[in-house]
């Protein structure tokens, strides 16, 4: 830089600041004459440095601006020191070569004693002027965009937004400023979520995905968002530039194809397409757990004669209602599908026990076969149903359906309303039921039947306050015989009221044994079937048996099913009458049936027991979790106590205790357990409580 009063320069350190600024610099004095200048001067007015020292400022401006340099000369000398300044905007200027740019000039005095000089600081605003209408265009495109504009600075806190911005979330520009975009969070989208949309923005600085949001109005919406960060010449973010589009239309057309495409338009359950998609998901994760799938083919009995007399809108509307039992009484794991006609699947996945598949079946029976009521008419329907198993019955879709067809015709054969379970050949398998049943006839008289003992706990104290008594089949040829293989044939063919009577009396007859041996009086629960349960003797027998094992009636828990209530018009009279005898009522299987609130408290129950088919899925089934709590509070508000079967696990202990349920059964304490082992189970259990 050229120096030519170097006094005034040095003493303010302007050659030190000023020399390597990117924006023009000149000192001249009073009449014009440049002294000194920075090298940004040269490069913006195209001289030399020999050919611009000596020439007047004006030399550098257009003659009509000159008047006003004079000006602002006059103005500044007549200042005081401290307001010696002065901004003169919209100069044109002349380069060395004839061309011209536009450039504002910041003039300020410099005084050291008498000695004045003057610095001019020139502001290019060339690139300014030629953008000025590309900015105009620009903010008129920002007004009227669909799209949503967002600008933030760089804490991401919002600096500006355009109108399509509160036409799609509600909130205005004043309503926003300053705050930050987390005011409109869903709540749909995790930590991790938002973590790697950052790292994506903070790596690469830019994001693009759809993400949900939340407007003014707490109305939750997709968006598709792209967002840019803009940074300064050093690097550093400056500012976010965002822009989103409400996709709310565009995703509910494309549920809508898919759900057209899956579903069945009538009933709006899964449709073949998506059932095989189904199917063969489950098939993979039971390969992988090991466990088991049921298929279930499900064919309404005499839909034809209804669709046929009453017209196919009849038929349509019982469809419906049948889709909508199904969905009610399965697990929102479960898959319910419609092929076409009266015909529905259903798939039940990760299969523990095959005996759970024949009771979701029986469940269905039991919801199907009660009566409809359309367009003011009432309408009567059963269903039969065919069972397959992976990997037993098939390891394919087709197949595995077909055999289950093949198994709902066999149900068909054997009198509609009934489930079976596939077998390569049914006529092995009706030829082996044959078998069992002329067996099960023989058995009672040549004392085959068993009785073990699963232990009921009280997890507060951890004592014993009761067992269930549980039917075993000892078979000289077949060995112990599982009670699925015997019990619903025994209720078939009437054989469970003499079994159900021989339970009830050796259950009595051992619950009184143990306690003359000395044992803890506990309470024994013994199952009654709906069939003993229709028996218009059973008052008087329980009592006989009651006198004959001299058992005291407060240590006698009987257990009834919900259906096996609901469908006896005399229930309220045989419960009452049991319970004037001091006896005990529990409902058995507590959920799995159709009670409410309003039918249980006509009934004289002392206990609800919670089917374990909740209690095995409440830790991962938010639904069970929620039916398991349901039934506790009715068992509260109508005072009555509640256990929990099936309690295999320490989680779902902890679950139920929680819940405030504290007597339970399950494999968690212990299996049932034969007489002798019981005992001994007793008296361990003594000792600890002790």
């Amino acid at each position: 830089m050229k120096t030519e009063n170097p006094g005034i320069l040095q003493n303010v350190h302007i050659e030190a600041i000023f020399h390597e600024m990117a924006t023009g610099v000149i000192w001249f004095d009073q009449q014009g004459t440049i002294e000194s200048f920075n090298r940004s001067v040269l490069d913006i007015f195209g001289y030399s440095a020999d050919e611009l020292a000596g020439l007047n400022i004006t030399t550098l401006l257009s003659k009509t601006d000159v008047a006003e340099i004079d000006f602002s000369f006059s103005n500044l000398i007549t200042f005081d020191a401290g307001t010696s300044s002065h901004m003169v905007r919209n100069l044109i200027g002349h380069r060395r070569d004839g061309g011209i740019y536009h450039m504002d000039l910041l003039i300020s005095e410099l005084k050291q004693g008498d000695d004045s000089l003057f610095m001019g600081i020139v502001h290019d605003t060339s690139e300014l002027k030629m953008s000025e209408k590309e900015l105009g265009l620009a903010s008129k495109v920002f007004e009227n965009m669909s799209e949503a504009v967002v600008v933030t600075d760089e804490n991401n806190d919002y600096i500006s937004v355009n109108p399509a911005f509160t036409k799609i979330t509600g909130y205005t520009q004043e309503e926003v400023t300053g705050k930050n975009p987390r005011i409109m969070a869903s709540g749909r989208h995790d930590l991790l979520f938002y973590q790697k949309m950052w790292e994506s923005i903070n790596t690469t600085g830019h994001w693009q995905g759809e993400i949900w949001d939340r407007r003014k109005n707490s109305e939750v919406f997709p968006k598709w968002l792209s967002i840019v960060a803009v940074k300064d010449t050093t690097g550093q973010v400056q500012n976010y530039l965002a822009v989103f589009s409400d996709i709310s239309e565009r995703k509910a057309a494309d549920e809508r194809i898919h759900f057209m495409a899956h579903y069945d338009a009538l009933t709006e359950l899964p449709n073949r397409i998506l059932l095989h998609d189904r199917i063969l998901q489950a098939i993979l994760y039971a390969k992988r757990q090991h466990t088991k799938v049921a298929i279930l083919f499900l064919d309404l009995d005499r839909f034809k004669t209804i669709n046929d007399t009453l017209g196919h809108s009849f038929g349509d509307l019982l469809l419906q209602s049948v889709a909508e039992r199904l969905r009610n009484c399965l697990r929102s794991s479960d898959t319910i599908a419609r092929l076409g006609g009266d015909e529905f699947i259903v798939v039940i996945p990760d299969l523990h026990d095959v005996n759970h598949a024949g009771k979701i079946a029986q469940k269905i029976l039991d919801v199907i076969s009660t009566h409809y009521t359309i367009r003011d008419l009432e309408l009567h329907t059963t269903v039969s149903i065919g069972i397959s198993l992976f990997p037993e019955d098939g390891t394919a879709n087709e197949e595995l359906i077909s055999n289950a067809d093949v198994a709902m015709y066999r149900a068909k054969e054997n009198g509609k309303n009934n489930y079976q379970f596939f077998t390569p050949t049914m006529n092995k398998s009706s030829y082996e039921r044959w078998t069992i049943e002329n067996k099960l006839r023989r058995a009672l008289e040549r004392q085959e039947f068993v009785l073990h003992y699963q232990p009921q706990i009280d997890v507060t104290t951890k004592r014993i306050i009761g067992a269930e008594a549980l039917v075993r089949w000892q078979n000289p040829e077949m060995g112990l015989v599982p009670p699925d293989m015997f019990i619903s044939l025994a209720e078939e063919n009437g054989l469970i009221v003499p079994i159900g009577e021989w339970v009830l009396w050796e259950a009595c007859r051992q619950n009184s044994a143990w306690q003359q041996q000395g044992l803890p009086a506990i309470s024994i629960a013994v199952n009654l079937s709906a069939m003993q349960f229709h028996q218009r003797n059973l008052s008087k027998m329980v009592a006989n048996v009651l006198q004959m094992t001299s058992l005291q009636p407060s240590w006698l828990e009987l257990e009834i099913t919900e259906t096996g209530i609901m469908k006896n018009a005399e229930a309220i009279k045989t419960l009452n009458s049991l319970k004037q005898m001091g006896i005990k009522l529990a409902i058995d299987d507590f959920g799995t049936g159709y009670s409410s609130l309003s039918h249980l408290k006509k009934f004289p129950l002392d206990k609800l027991k919670i089917d374990k088919s909740f209690v095995q899925d409440v830790i991962a089934n938010q639904d069970d979790a929620a039916i398991v709590s349901a039934i506790i509070g009715m068992a509260k508000s109508l005072n009555l106590q509640v256990i929990a079967e099936g309690v295999e696990t320490k989680e779902q202990l902890d679950f139920l205790y929680a819940h405030d349920c504290y007597k339970m059964q399950g494999y968690y304490f212990s299996r049932p357990l034969p007489t002798d082992e019981f005992e001994q189970f007793m008296v361990q259990r003594l000792s600890i409580s002790s």
